[in-house]
Protein backbone atom coordinates (compact mmCIF):
# COMPACT_ATOMS: atom_id res chain seq x y z
CA UNK A 1 0.00 0.00 0.00
CA UNK A 2 1.30 3.47 -0.87
CA UNK A 3 0.08 6.74 0.57
CA UNK A 4 0.64 9.87 -1.49
CA UNK A 5 2.04 12.48 0.94
CA UNK A 6 1.52 16.00 -0.42
CA UNK A 7 2.96 19.33 0.70
CA UNK A 8 -0.19 19.89 2.75
CA UNK A 9 0.45 16.59 4.53
CA UNK A 10 4.04 17.57 5.28
CA UNK A 11 2.93 20.90 6.76
CA UNK A 12 0.37 19.04 8.86
CA UNK A 13 3.07 16.67 10.20
CA UNK A 14 5.39 19.57 11.06
CA UNK A 15 2.61 21.38 12.96
CA UNK A 16 1.68 18.15 14.77
CA UNK A 17 5.29 17.57 15.82
CA UNK A 18 5.56 21.12 17.16
CA UNK A 19 2.38 20.78 19.20
CA UNK A 20 3.59 17.49 20.69
CA UNK A 21 6.86 19.11 21.84
CA UNK A 22 5.26 20.07 25.15
CA UNK A 23 7.01 20.32 28.49
CA UNK A 24 5.78 21.12 32.00
CA UNK A 25 7.14 23.82 34.31
CA UNK A 26 7.92 22.91 37.92
CA UNK A 27 5.65 24.57 40.48
CA UNK A 28 5.11 24.38 44.21
CA UNK A 29 2.01 22.28 44.85
CA UNK A 30 0.25 23.81 47.85
CA UNK A 31 -3.40 23.81 46.72
CA UNK A 32 -5.80 21.63 48.72
CA UNK A 33 -8.91 19.78 47.54
CA UNK A 34 -11.26 18.21 50.10
CA UNK A 35 -13.67 15.56 48.78
CA UNK A 36 -17.18 14.90 50.07
CA UNK A 37 -15.95 11.67 51.73
CA UNK A 38 -13.42 13.69 53.75
CA UNK A 39 -10.30 12.77 51.75
CA UNK A 40 -7.82 15.63 51.40
CA UNK A 41 -5.50 15.93 48.38
CA UNK A 42 -2.60 18.37 48.07
CA UNK A 43 -1.35 19.46 44.67
CA UNK A 44 -1.79 22.14 42.04
CA UNK A 45 -5.15 23.26 40.63
CA UNK A 46 -4.84 23.63 36.86
CA UNK A 47 -8.43 24.36 35.78
CA UNK A 48 -12.09 23.49 36.04
CA UNK A 49 -14.05 22.93 32.85
CA UNK A 50 -16.81 20.60 31.65
CA UNK A 51 -17.43 19.44 35.22
CA UNK A 52 -13.88 18.20 35.88
CA UNK A 53 -11.23 19.78 38.10
CA UNK A 54 -7.80 19.21 36.55
CA UNK A 55 -5.45 18.66 39.50
CA UNK A 56 -1.71 17.94 39.39
CA UNK A 57 -0.14 15.91 42.21
CA UNK A 58 3.35 14.58 42.94
CA UNK A 59 2.34 11.00 43.71
CA UNK A 60 -0.59 10.33 41.33
CA UNK A 61 0.34 12.62 38.43
CA UNK A 62 -2.40 14.78 36.92
CA UNK A 63 -5.90 13.62 37.83
CA UNK A 64 -9.42 14.77 36.97
CA UNK A 65 -11.91 15.07 39.84
CA UNK A 66 -15.65 15.44 39.28
CA UNK A 67 -16.74 18.85 40.56
CA UNK A 68 -19.90 17.44 42.18
CA UNK A 69 -17.72 15.17 44.38
CA UNK A 70 -15.67 18.05 45.84
CA UNK A 71 -16.56 19.58 49.22
CA UNK A 72 -14.20 22.58 49.03
CA UNK A 73 -10.86 23.84 47.71
CA UNK A 74 -8.18 26.19 48.97
CA UNK A 75 -5.49 28.02 46.99
CA UNK A 76 -3.45 31.20 47.41
CA UNK A 77 -3.00 31.62 43.65
CA UNK A 78 -5.12 33.96 41.53
CA UNK A 79 -7.90 32.36 39.47
CA UNK A 80 -10.75 33.47 37.24
CA UNK A 81 -14.05 31.90 38.35
CA UNK A 82 -16.97 31.89 35.91
CA UNK A 83 -20.60 31.15 36.78
CA UNK A 84 -23.42 29.62 34.74
CA UNK A 85 -24.81 33.07 33.89
CA UNK A 86 -21.44 34.29 32.55
CA UNK A 87 -20.37 36.47 35.52
CA UNK A 88 -16.67 36.26 36.37
CA UNK A 89 -14.72 36.85 39.60
CA UNK A 90 -10.99 37.03 40.29
CA UNK A 91 -9.01 36.15 43.40
CA UNK A 92 -7.72 33.41 45.66
CA UNK A 93 -10.13 30.67 46.80
CA UNK A 94 -10.94 29.21 50.21
CA UNK A 95 -13.88 27.32 51.78
CA UNK A 96 -17.00 29.40 52.45
CA UNK A 97 -18.68 29.72 55.84
CA UNK A 98 -21.83 28.09 54.41
CA UNK A 99 -21.81 24.50 53.20
CA UNK A 100 -21.57 24.21 49.41
CA UNK A 101 -19.93 27.61 48.96
CA UNK A 102 -16.47 28.99 48.19
CA UNK A 103 -15.06 32.37 49.17
CA UNK A 104 -13.26 34.24 46.38
CA UNK A 105 -10.91 36.81 47.93
CA UNK A 106 -10.30 39.64 45.49
CA UNK A 107 -8.13 42.73 45.81
CA UNK A 108 -10.89 44.94 47.20
CA UNK A 109 -13.76 42.62 48.06
CA UNK A 110 -14.61 39.05 49.03
CA UNK A 111 -17.43 37.16 47.27
CA UNK A 112 -19.20 34.00 48.40
CA UNK A 113 -20.20 31.72 45.50
CA UNK A 114 -22.29 28.57 45.47
CA UNK A 115 -20.22 25.75 43.99
CA UNK A 116 -23.12 24.33 41.97
CA UNK A 117 -23.18 27.50 39.85
CA UNK A 118 -19.42 27.49 39.10
CA UNK A 119 -18.64 26.16 35.59
CA UNK A 120 -15.08 27.34 34.93
CA UNK A 121 -11.95 28.02 36.96
CA UNK A 122 -8.92 29.32 35.06
CA UNK A 123 -5.45 30.03 36.43
CA UNK A 124 -4.22 33.61 35.90
CA UNK A 125 -0.56 34.54 35.24
CA UNK A 126 0.63 31.06 34.32
CA UNK A 127 3.26 30.29 31.71
CA UNK A 128 2.23 29.38 28.16
CA UNK A 129 3.07 25.68 28.55
CA UNK A 130 1.22 25.35 31.86
CA UNK A 131 -2.18 26.22 30.40
CA UNK A 132 -1.70 24.65 26.98
CA UNK A 133 -3.98 21.64 26.55
CA UNK A 134 -5.41 19.51 23.77
CA UNK A 135 -5.33 16.03 22.26
CA UNK A 136 -3.78 13.81 19.58
CA UNK A 137 -5.94 11.41 17.54
CA UNK A 138 -4.78 8.51 15.32
CA UNK A 139 -6.62 5.97 13.17
CA UNK A 140 -5.51 3.42 10.55
CA UNK A 141 -7.23 0.69 8.57
CA UNK A 142 -6.38 -1.57 5.61
CA UNK A 143 -8.53 -4.20 3.89
CA UNK A 144 -6.56 -6.75 1.87
CA UNK A 145 -9.50 -7.95 -0.26
CA UNK A 146 -10.39 -4.48 -1.52
CA UNK A 147 -6.86 -3.04 -1.22
CA UNK A 148 -8.31 0.03 0.55
CA UNK A 149 -6.16 1.74 3.15
CA UNK A 150 -6.93 4.78 5.27
CA UNK A 151 -4.76 6.86 7.58
CA UNK A 152 -6.18 9.59 9.81
CA UNK A 153 -4.45 12.04 12.14
CA UNK A 154 -5.87 14.79 14.31
CA UNK A 155 -4.30 17.37 16.61
CA UNK A 156 -6.03 19.99 18.73
CA UNK A 157 -4.57 22.40 21.23
CA UNK A 158 -5.87 25.49 23.02
CA UNK A 159 -4.59 28.34 25.15
CA UNK A 160 -6.72 30.35 27.57
CA UNK A 161 -6.03 33.67 29.32
CA UNK A 162 -8.19 36.16 31.19
CA UNK A 163 -9.46 37.91 28.06
CA UNK A 164 -9.09 35.50 25.15
CA UNK A 165 -9.11 31.86 24.07
CA UNK A 166 -7.13 30.48 21.12
CA UNK A 167 -7.63 27.06 19.53
CA UNK A 168 -5.65 25.30 16.78
CA UNK A 169 -7.14 22.24 15.04
CA UNK A 170 -5.51 20.14 12.32
CA UNK A 171 -6.95 16.99 10.70
CA UNK A 172 -5.82 14.73 7.89
CA UNK A 173 -7.54 11.73 6.26
CA UNK A 174 -5.74 9.97 3.39
CA UNK A 175 -7.48 7.11 1.57
CA UNK A 176 -5.78 4.96 -1.05
CA UNK A 177 -7.08 2.16 -3.29
CA UNK A 178 -5.45 -0.08 -5.84
CA UNK A 179 -7.39 1.30 -8.81
CA UNK A 180 -8.40 4.84 -7.82
CA UNK A 181 -6.25 7.92 -7.18
CA UNK A 182 -5.43 8.70 -3.56
CA UNK A 183 -8.18 10.72 -1.87
CA UNK A 184 -7.31 13.41 0.67
CA UNK A 185 -9.29 15.49 3.15
CA UNK A 186 -7.05 17.79 5.19
CA UNK A 187 -7.60 21.00 7.09
CA UNK A 188 -5.94 23.28 9.59
CA UNK A 189 -7.71 26.18 11.38
CA UNK A 190 -6.64 28.72 13.98
CA UNK A 191 -9.53 30.35 15.88
CA UNK A 192 -9.29 33.32 18.23
CA UNK A 193 -12.06 34.13 20.74
CA UNK A 194 -12.22 37.50 22.49
CA UNK A 195 -14.21 36.93 25.67
CA UNK A 196 -16.88 39.48 26.60
CA UNK A 197 -19.39 39.81 29.41
CA UNK A 198 -22.54 37.70 29.84
CA UNK A 199 -21.23 34.76 27.76
CA UNK A 200 -20.78 36.82 24.57
CA UNK A 201 -17.60 36.70 22.50
CA UNK A 202 -16.00 37.88 19.28
CA UNK A 203 -14.27 35.28 17.12
CA UNK A 204 -11.88 35.31 14.18
CA UNK A 205 -10.54 32.37 12.21
CA UNK A 206 -7.96 31.64 9.53
CA UNK A 207 -7.38 28.31 7.87
CA UNK A 208 -6.72 26.11 4.86
CA UNK A 209 -8.38 22.91 3.67
CA UNK A 210 -8.26 20.31 0.90
CA UNK A 211 -10.91 17.80 -0.22
CA UNK A 212 -10.21 15.94 -3.47
CA UNK A 213 -13.61 14.18 -3.31
CA UNK A 214 -15.26 17.59 -3.82
CA UNK A 215 -12.69 18.63 -6.45
CA UNK A 216 -11.07 21.09 -4.04
CA UNK A 217 -7.28 21.32 -4.18
CA UNK A 218 -7.01 24.17 -1.68
CA UNK A 219 -9.32 26.64 0.05
CA UNK A 220 -7.88 29.42 2.22
CA UNK A 221 -10.30 31.18 4.55
CA UNK A 222 -10.42 34.29 6.71
CA UNK A 223 -13.55 35.06 8.72
CA UNK A 224 -15.08 36.24 11.95
CA UNK A 225 -18.24 37.18 13.78
CA UNK A 226 -20.07 37.49 17.09
CA UNK A 227 -21.10 34.53 19.23
CA UNK A 228 -22.90 33.53 22.40
CA UNK A 229 -22.53 30.62 24.82
CA UNK A 230 -26.25 29.90 24.97
CA UNK A 231 -25.89 27.14 27.57
CA UNK A 232 -22.90 26.45 29.81
CA UNK A 233 -23.18 24.02 32.70
CA UNK A 234 -20.94 21.27 34.03
CA UNK A 235 -22.78 18.78 31.77
CA UNK A 236 -23.75 20.71 28.63
CA UNK A 237 -22.25 23.41 26.43
CA UNK A 238 -24.09 25.05 23.53
CA UNK A 239 -22.67 27.96 21.54
CA UNK A 240 -23.50 29.72 18.29
CA UNK A 241 -21.78 32.28 16.05
CA UNK A 242 -22.87 34.45 13.10
CA UNK A 243 -20.44 36.29 10.83
CA UNK A 244 -18.78 36.57 7.41
CA UNK A 245 -16.07 34.51 5.70
CA UNK A 246 -13.77 35.37 2.77
CA UNK A 247 -12.03 32.58 0.88
CA UNK A 248 -10.13 31.70 -2.27
CA UNK A 249 -10.51 28.28 -3.91
CA UNK A 250 -8.20 26.29 -6.20
CA UNK A 251 -9.55 23.17 -7.94
CA UNK A 252 -8.05 19.81 -8.89
CA UNK A 253 -8.79 20.36 -12.61
CA UNK A 254 -7.97 23.35 -14.79
CA UNK A 255 -10.89 25.44 -13.47
CA UNK A 256 -9.77 28.99 -12.68
CA UNK A 257 -9.40 29.80 -8.96
CA UNK A 258 -12.11 31.97 -7.43
CA UNK A 259 -12.58 34.49 -4.61
CA UNK A 260 -15.77 34.20 -2.55
CA UNK A 261 -17.56 36.08 0.22
CA UNK A 262 -19.90 33.93 2.28
CA UNK A 263 -22.05 34.19 5.36
CA UNK A 264 -20.96 32.17 8.37
CA UNK A 265 -23.35 30.44 10.79
CA UNK A 266 -22.06 27.87 13.28
CA UNK A 267 -23.42 25.84 16.18
CA UNK A 268 -21.56 23.65 18.63
CA UNK A 269 -22.96 21.31 21.29
CA UNK A 270 -21.09 19.21 23.89
CA UNK A 271 -22.43 16.68 26.41
CA UNK A 272 -20.35 15.16 29.23
CA UNK A 273 -20.98 12.03 31.31
CA UNK A 274 -18.37 11.40 34.01
CA UNK A 275 -19.53 8.12 35.51
CA UNK A 276 -17.13 5.30 34.66
CA UNK A 277 -16.27 5.00 31.84
CA UNK A 278 -16.02 8.72 31.06
CA UNK A 279 -18.02 9.60 27.93
CA UNK A 280 -18.36 12.82 26.00
CA UNK A 281 -20.21 13.77 22.82
CA UNK A 282 -19.52 16.77 20.62
CA UNK A 283 -21.13 17.89 17.40
CA UNK A 284 -20.63 21.06 15.37
CA UNK A 285 -22.43 22.44 12.31
CA UNK A 286 -21.14 25.10 9.93
CA UNK A 287 -23.20 26.71 7.17
CA UNK A 288 -21.76 29.04 4.50
CA UNK A 289 -24.45 30.71 2.34
CA UNK A 290 -22.89 32.36 -0.72
CA UNK A 291 -23.02 36.17 -0.93
CA UNK A 292 -20.95 36.88 -4.06
CA UNK A 293 -21.93 33.48 -5.52
CA UNK A 294 -25.59 33.78 -4.55
CA UNK A 295 -27.43 30.45 -4.42
CA UNK A 296 -24.40 28.41 -3.44
CA UNK A 297 -24.56 26.81 0.00
CA UNK A 298 -21.76 24.90 1.69
CA UNK A 299 -22.15 23.08 4.99
CA UNK A 300 -20.34 20.60 7.20
CA UNK A 301 -21.21 18.41 10.18
CA UNK A 302 -18.59 16.95 12.53
CA UNK A 303 -19.49 14.63 15.43
CA UNK A 304 -17.32 12.81 17.97
CA UNK A 305 -18.21 10.24 20.64
CA UNK A 306 -15.33 9.68 23.10
CA UNK A 307 -15.23 6.62 25.38
CA UNK A 308 -12.43 6.45 27.95
CA UNK A 309 -10.33 3.24 27.85
CA UNK A 310 -8.03 4.23 30.71
CA UNK A 311 -6.48 7.46 31.98
CA UNK A 312 -6.17 10.01 29.12
CA UNK A 313 -6.75 7.38 26.35
CA UNK A 314 -10.08 7.15 24.48
CA UNK A 315 -11.85 5.19 21.80
CA UNK A 316 -13.36 7.70 19.38
CA UNK A 317 -16.24 7.17 16.96
CA UNK A 318 -16.27 10.10 14.57
CA UNK A 319 -18.47 11.13 11.67
CA UNK A 320 -18.20 13.99 9.22
CA UNK A 321 -20.47 15.07 6.40
CA UNK A 322 -19.65 17.81 3.88
CA UNK A 323 -22.05 19.26 1.33
CA UNK A 324 -21.62 21.74 -1.52
CA UNK A 325 -24.59 22.30 -3.85
CA UNK A 326 -22.31 23.86 -6.50
CA UNK A 327 -19.00 21.94 -6.44
CA UNK A 328 -16.24 22.38 -9.00
CA UNK A 329 -16.96 20.91 -12.48
CA UNK A 330 -18.30 17.30 -12.08
CA UNK A 331 -17.08 16.61 -8.54
CA UNK A 332 -19.36 15.01 -5.95
CA UNK A 333 -21.70 17.27 -3.95
CA UNK A 334 -21.19 15.28 -0.74
CA UNK A 335 -18.42 13.60 1.20
CA UNK A 336 -18.82 11.64 4.44
CA UNK A 337 -16.95 9.19 6.65
CA UNK A 338 -17.39 7.04 9.78
CA UNK A 339 -14.24 6.12 11.67
CA UNK A 340 -12.93 4.46 14.83
CA UNK A 341 -9.68 5.86 16.23
CA UNK A 342 -7.67 6.30 19.43
CA UNK A 343 -7.22 9.66 21.15
CA UNK A 344 -4.71 10.77 23.76
CA UNK A 345 -5.38 13.92 25.80
CA UNK A 346 -2.35 16.07 26.57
Amino acid sequence: MYLNITKTSKIFCIVSFFLLANFYALAQKTDVVVLLNGDKITGEIKSLQTGLLNFKTDDMGTINIEWIKIDNIRTNKIFEIELVDGRTFYGTIEPGSIEGTLLVKGISTDTRLFMKYIVKITRIKESFWDILSGYVLFGFSFTKASQIGQLSLGVSTNYRTKTYYTELNANSVITTTKREPTSRKEDIFLTYYRLLEKRWFWAGLIGAEENTELGLQLRTSLGGGAGLNVIQTNKNLLSTLVGVSLNREWYTDSTESKNNIEGLVTGNYQLFIYDHPKISFQTSVKIFPGLTNFGRIRSSLDSYLDWEIFLDFYWVLSFYFTYDNKPAYTASKTDYRFEFSIKYEL
